[in-house]
């Protein structure tokens, strides 16, 4: 989602030719008079591709050169250097402001503002697993194997005080008790409390 974002803004920046529609209508119909043979394939190329080479190198100097870092309100466990939001190719992650004297890393954490049912201790983070599904499990682990797959919600059950869950689309079930409510019904209630 938010690669795409970025990618879209560097588009944008540094080819603005290429996003631009008059460019496209204009390309489309030259490859129309290609196809028709009424234009040489190998000058459209060239006209095409020689500015665009320049740019694209111009771009890959500039783009290179850009910190795509942000930085978090997290803190090192090793070095106590504060630690910077890092995009890879899985996805965001957090780094040590350190690097490359310390080269630790860690999973963002996601926090839903729920507290853990099972421990009353921890509190409930998004988490992906192996194999790319999001779940959700107690920051106190190993201590607390808490873990669901469905997301919690802060507001507890109406009928027993436990855990909610989102359920199917605009509902939520109790993990305890299996009662169903409304989504919107359960924010009704926290509004009025």
């Amino acid at each position: 989602e938010e690669i795409g974002m970025i990618v879209n803004d560097l588009l944008t920046e540094h080819f603005p030719q290429i996003v631009d529609l008059h460019f496209t209508a204009e390309m489309e119909k030259e490859l129309d008079e290609i196809a028709q043979g009424d234009k040489n394939w190998i000058t459209v190329l060239r006209d095409f591709y020689t500015p665009f080479d320049a740019t694209l190198q111009n771009a890959s100097q500039s783009i290179a050169k850009r910190d795509l870092t942000k930085l978090s309100d997290e803190f090192c466990p090793l070095c106590d250097r504060p630690m910077v939001i890092k995009v890879g190719r899985f996805g965001k992650f957090l780094a040590c402001s350190g690097y490359p004297d310390c080269k630790k890393t860690m999973p963002l954490i996601a926090r839903i503002g729920v507290r853990c049912p099972q421990c009353y201790e921890g509190e409930l983070v998004e988490r992906i697993d192996k194999k790319k599904r999001r779940f959700y499990g107690c920051d106190r682990y190993p201590n607390c194997d808490f873990t669901s797959s469905r997301k919690p919600i802060p507001q507890p059950c109406p009928q027993c005080g436990k855990l909610l869950v989102e359920s199917r689309e605009g509902w939520t079930v109790c993990m305890a008790c299996k009662h169903k409510v409304k989504i919107d019904e359960v924010e009704k209630v926290e509004a009025v409390a």
